[in-house]
């Protein structure tokens, strides 16, 4: 059993935690102290969704999501935010009790169709215009074989997808290419390693997107494929956003509330819904 796996199932715990630790740009003197792991989770789900506008394809109705933990619950939200008109989405776990309890959850949260695929992976991979993968999986999980044209994958990290994936992509797009092909553990970065790709295959930042300066998908017909693994960048300016927000609103810390990792994961997930 792995760190990740003992975390989950042992201790019903996240499999990432973190502590966020805010200081005074001015003074440098810290200012809060906050749970990182809810900051966490809600920002790589919303780096996916800016993603989605600029590489799904517009007749996106469908998404395929690998692994029922917390972190395909804000991608998915973050979908259906970024991307209004998705009807239904399908859960891939190897665990069908986990996926069924996500489906159920989501389905209440989110007003959408949300099925558990249990074990039926392929089928999967086929009914989404938009495939999500947020496993533990050291090892592929999405074939490029598999995959057809048109559709959006969004990797969040590990060996999930396989090298041919990403070479048959029509448009490759990337968080931070200088940290993520140094980051042994992720596709992208073995591929690096191994000379099978290099500065040239990449063809935008997240950052690019936003600004303007590069394009997303060209048509309905393009693979694209974003690598999202995530930068503590991203963390630090959304917990700054929510220290502005908590001193505009009058919100005090409780010392008597659990922290977020204690609670059942449909009430931690509810601050989703506050801007």
């Amino acid at each position: 059993m792995s760190a990740a796996q003992r975390l989950d199932e042992v201790f019903g715990l996240p499999r990432g935690s973190a502590v966020i630790a805010l200081n005074d740009p001015e003074t440098k003197v810290p200012i809060a102290i906050m749970d990182g792991t809810l900051i966490s989770a809600i920002r790589t789900g919303a780096v996916t969704g800016v993603c989605a506008k600029y590489m799904a394809p517009s007749r996106s109705k469908t998404v395929g999501l690998f692994g029922a933990g917390p972190q395909c619950k804000t991608q998915l939200m973050a979908l259906k935010a970024s991307l209004p008109q998705l009807e239904k989405a399908y859960v891939y776990d190897l665990s069908r009790e986990r996926a069924e309890k996500f489906a159920a959850e989501m389905l209440q949260k989110l007003n959408m169709d949300v099925q558990a695929a249990a074990s039926d992976r392929l089928a999967t991979i086929e009914s989404g215009d938009i495939l999500v993968t947020a496993t533990t999986a050291t090892e592929p999980i999405i074939h490029g074989a598999e995959i057809k044209k048109g559709v959006y994958v969004a990797h969040l990290g590990n060996n999930e997808v396989d090298e041919e994936l990403i070479l048959r992509a029509d448009k490759v797009v990337i968080d931070d290419w200088e940290t993520d092909k140094h980051r042994m553990g992720d596709t992208m970065a073995y591929m690096f390693r191994d000379g099978k790709i290099d500065d040239s295959g990449i063809d935008a930042s997240v950052s690019d997107l936003v600004a303007g300066r590069k394009s997303g998908r060209g048509n309905d017909d393009q693979l694209t494929y974003t690598c999202n693994v995530g930068l503590g960048l991203y963390d630090v300016a959304i917990a700054a956003r929510v220290y502005q927000y908590a001193k505009e609103n009058g919100i005090e810390p409780d010392a008597t509330s659990p922290s977020p990792c204690a609670e059942p994961e449909a009430t931690r997930y509810q601050f989703c819904r506050h801007p």
